[in-house]
């Protein structure tokens, strides 16, 4: 019996200390980047997936896909809100989360000004607005579900103001963004969900391509927007085609 009560006192000891330890998120960064607190996660926050899914009608233009950060207009960020949205939603979805400690004299805004949390199909792409306090290198952060973190350097800006990117949904999960111009910025969460009908994988990898064996008979076709490329399955084949 004393052993039983030790056993249990023991497991409740080490669930403590597992909650208790950070998120596991990265923190490794490209060569000249600075480095960023690692985040809280949704689920810490207690954050909640937006229900009002943004679907893939959106996309960048020819000449926007080829840029890592276009200028932009404060009228720009706030007129890409729809005409009617709930006032909760607004409090909910506009919260400025920043680092712990610390201070965010950029901001960072998903869809339009001033939402920073959302949620999108997968696949699909969203406007990203930043509004930027002062001049230099902008490093954009983007820490995966699975909690890696991708290091991208998006350019050099000589003024303040408003700019522009597009963020793609290629991982199911929660992503959590956010960049670095002479300070940080807030964090932006976006949660990624699959479209009705369309096979996703359960344990998302960089991967695309899904498993050899979906879980229903009948085909399922998707496509993978930054390759080009159509992807097929159907029972225990799997082909690729342009």
């Amino acid at each position: 019996m004393k052993w039983t009560v030790l056993i249990i006192a023991l497991m409740i000891m080490l669930c403590a200390s597992a909650s208790a330890q950070p998120n596991a998120y990265s923190s490794n960064v490209a060569t000249g980047a600075p480095t960023p607190m690692t985040p809280s996660s949704a689920q810490a926050l207690g954050l909640q997936a937006p229900t009002d899914v943004v679907g893939s009608q959106q996309a960048p233009s020819a000449q926007e896909s080829t840029q890592t950060l276009m200028m932009a207009s404060q009228d720009a960020a706030y007129a890409s809100a729809p005409v009617s949205r709930a006032v909760t939603a607004n409090a909910v979805y506009n919260q400025m989360i920043i680092p712990t400690g610390g201070s965010a004299p950029n901001n960072l805004y998903i869809s339009y000004a001033p939402r920073t949390i959302a949620s999108c199909n997968l696949y699909a792409n969203l406007p990203l607005w930043m509004q930027i306090s002062g001049r230099g290198n902008i490093w954009f952060y983007e820490w995966y579900p699975e909690g890696w973190l991708d290091t991208q350097y998006a350019g050099y800006v000589n003024y303040p103001g408003w700019f522009k990117r597009w963020f793609f949904a290629d991982t199911p999960g929660w992503h959590i963004l956010q960049y670095y111009c002479g300070g940080w910025s807030n964090y932006a969460y976006i949660y990624v969900s699959g479209p009705s009908g369309h096979w996703i994988n359960p344990r998302p990898e960089r991967n695309p391509v899904p498993y050899p064996y979906p879980y229903w008979d009948s085909q399922i076709t998707y496509s993978y927007p930054p390759t080009g490329h159509t992807y097929y399955s159907y029972k225990s084949t799997t082909t690729i085609g342009r």
